[in-house]
């Protein structure tokens, strides 16, 4: 999911204690963020810290100015016959920026069929990746390579990855026991900091300080759980509603960390950068967020409520538009598998089909 889904995802789960909503209300506190700020932490981390600490065993850095399709997938096919003798490889793909909007593009994909590692130079491409007709490399030898490795390879997504823009994927390969090398998008990505154990761990730390330094406000007898309480459960909460959405998609979460040593596949009912399950979260938010802001108002039986029939709320305001999404949803999906299916199975390059969480512009 992206970034704003999650950061409105993590205010609507504050919005449901009760204490936290007064306390917006009436000492225009902003605790409500809190949630919000710990729903987009874990992405945070990942892109801004994690991403930049991490080091691979090889690089892939093209040159421009004399492209070769089969250095690009001999450097690749090199880490999978490291991960082939020493258990794991990984390998760094880097882009090619000519010009403040323009780029060449080139595809990376995986042909697990005949175990080869396939490369493609692609035409130049402005910032938006519209590609501009008639810059493909004129020398076939050069703008298409196969390299094929020993082993047998697999991956959770079968998809080519088209590195063009920002800054280029990292791909980790890993020997499993049947023998087989897994390819592992983005190993840096989702791992500890998309666990349950940092999201406790800091909600223990932070409990530890707010016990000590958090006063109880006023009207305590009018909630079950003390003031100094809320931060932790928050920030808690906060984390694990972002761990379940991005489950819901192809990559998964290391659940566990340091407990569990690898990810968890998602669901794969949806990619990350769909706009439609995007909309749902925010929108599903958003009505959660209205809801309890109204029928957790200050002086309830002095203030008219917002929201007269929750029933009748939720009917027109989440069921109706529920069902318009999911009938674009799966319209959308019929058509693209009819589209795939024409294309045949050797082009697997799509937007939406893969998590393609390359740089935090796309989250």
């Amino acid at each position: 999911m992206k970034g704003f889904t999650h950061f409105v995802s993590g205010i609507a789960v504050a919005s449901f204690f009760p204490q936290a909503v007064h306390m917006a209300s009436q000492e225009q506190s902003f605790i409500l963020c809190l949630g919000g700020i710990f729903g987009i932490m874990p992405d945070t981390l990942d892109f801004k810290f994690a991403k930049y600490f991490h080091k691979s065993d090889f690089e892939v850095r093209p040159d421009p100015d004399n492209l070769d399709a089969r250095e690009i997938a001999e450097t690749v096919a090199k880490a999978i016959r490291k991960a082939e003798t020493e258990g794991r490889g990984t390998v760094q793909l880097h882009t090619m920026q000519l010009g403040s909007n323009l780029w060449r593009s080139y595809t990376l994909a995986f042909d697990s069929a005949t175990s080869e590692v396939v490369v493609e130079i692609g035409p130049l491409v402005d910032t938006g990746q519209i590609p501009f007709d008639g810059t493909e490399l004129k020398d076939p030898q050069k703008a298409s390579a196969r390299v094929k490795v020993e082993s047998q390879f697999f991956q959770q997504f079968d998809k080519k990855s088209q590195i063009a823009i920002m800054t280029g994927p990292c791909f980790e390969f890993v020997k499993r026991e049947t023998g087989k090398i897994e390819i592992v998008f983005l190993p840096w990505h989702r791992t500890w900091s998309h666990s349950f154990t940092l999201g406790i761990l800091i909600a223990l730390l932070v409990g530890l300080v707010t016990f000590f330094t958090v006063p109880e406000g006023a009207h305590p007898e009018l909630y079950s759980i003390p003031r100094w309480l809320l931060y932790p459960l928050i920030i808690l909460f906060g984390s694990m509603v972002h761990i379940i959405e991005d489950s819901t998609g192809f990559m998964g979460n290391n659940l566990f960390y340091p407990f569990t040593k690898d990810r968890t596949n998602g669901l794969g009912l949806m990619s990350a950068a769909e706009a439609i399950p995007n909309f749902l979260f925010v929108w599903s938010s958003l009505i959660c967020i209205l809801y309890n802001l109204d029928r957790y108002r200050w002086a309830p039986e002095a203030t008219p409520p917002g929201i007269e029939s929750p029933a009748t709320f939720f009917f027109w305001f989440y069921a109706i538009p529920l069902a318009v999404m999911a009938y674009y949803f799966f319209k959308g999906k019929k058509a693209k598998a009819k589209t795939e299916g024409k294309a045949g199975a050797a082009d697997f390059d799509s937007q939406t089909s893969v998590e393609r969480e390359t740089d935090a512009s796309v989250i």
